[in-house]
């Protein structure tokens, strides 16, 4: 990639950075309401690895590799930089490069689908690798996804088939739109939307709908079959149980915040949430 074309993809300097400050609207609920709020943020925080997953492969693990070096330092980047040997415009182009990755969940943007690299050169972030072994460890493995990539086609967001980047097609890199599109029609046959769902193209040319849920079983489904046949004989396979750990933690805290609802119906609506990400119902979402 040209320089003039790299710099298209540059993380933004300064990135826009907006203070949340919440202490006082907090401090102004009763204690119901407190609790109420407090469950409903850690239900969506729980699901941020989710997030990160379905922006590209290597998100998680740059996610974990920022947070880590934050926690290696106590906060004090400074510090930090120091001990790695970076000067100050380094340093600040490494956090302006952590926050616009945290703002937008993932290393492409919310807003455009294109990835964006750090500013400072390659051999800085790995100085601050080095100071940390866990840090390290996680570095080792999104190092080389975390600069430009290697075809133009996948600095963007797209179908694998064209050469993007996606995280809803799992080990299918050979799936193509028109696979894609039929499945989609055929779900919505079902009446069973895609919304909670990736797709994974198999070895033997059959699909699978990955769901998200906190079970495998789940008692509460959408549709009572779980396999069917299409028209060109391939088979088509539910899978539920996709992201499990993190439905299950949102569930956790939406049926605690479900205790503190204010009336009846906020109560009924966090029931149904509850069954959406447990038992991976997009119905009752």
């Amino acid at each position: 990639m040209d320089e003039t074309t790299r710099k298209q993809y540059l993380a933004d300097d300064p990135p826009t950075v907006v203070p949340l400050a919440i202490k006082k609207p907090f401090e102004a609920l009763n204690d119901r309401e407190k609790k109420y709020a407090h469950y409903l943020s850690r239900a969506a925080w729980s699901g941020t690895r989710v997030n990160l997953r379905q922006v590209s492969p290597e998100s998680e693990g740059i996610y974990d590799f920022v947070v880590t070096l934050q926690r290696s330092c106590g906060g004090d980047w400074k510090q930090l930089a120091s001990k790695a040997g970076l000067s100050d415009e380094d340093l600040e182009h490494f956090l302006s490069y952590a926050a616009q990755f945290i703002g937008n969940a993932g290393n492409y943007k919310s807003f455009g689908d294109s990835k964006f690299v750090p500013r400072l050169p390659a051999d800085k972030v790995a100085a601050l690798a080095s100071t940390s072994p866990e840090a390290q460890g996680f570095y080792n493995r999104i190092k080389d996804d975390l600069y430009e990539s290697s075809s133009i086609a996948r600095m963007h967001l797209g179908y694998p088939k064209e050469g993007h980047v996606s995280t809803y097609y799992p080990d299918s890199p050979d799936i193509t739109q028109d696979e894609i599109e039929t499945v989609a029609r055929f779900l919505t046959d079902q009446q069973l939307m895609p919304e909670n769902t990736r797709l994974r193209k198999t070895k033997s040319g059959d699909y699978e709908v990955l769901i998200a849920s906190a079970v495998t079983k789940p008692e509460n489904r959408d549709t009572d079959k779980t396999e069917w046949t299409l028209e060109n004989g391939k088979k088509l396979r539910l899978v539920y149980g996709d992201h499990q750990i993190e439905m299950g933690k949102i569930a956790i805290n939406i049926a605690e915040a479900k205790k503190y609802a204010l009336n009846d119906e906020e109560s009924k609506m966090h029931g149904e949430y509850h069954k959406s990400f447990h038992d991976g119902s997009m119905l009752s979402h």
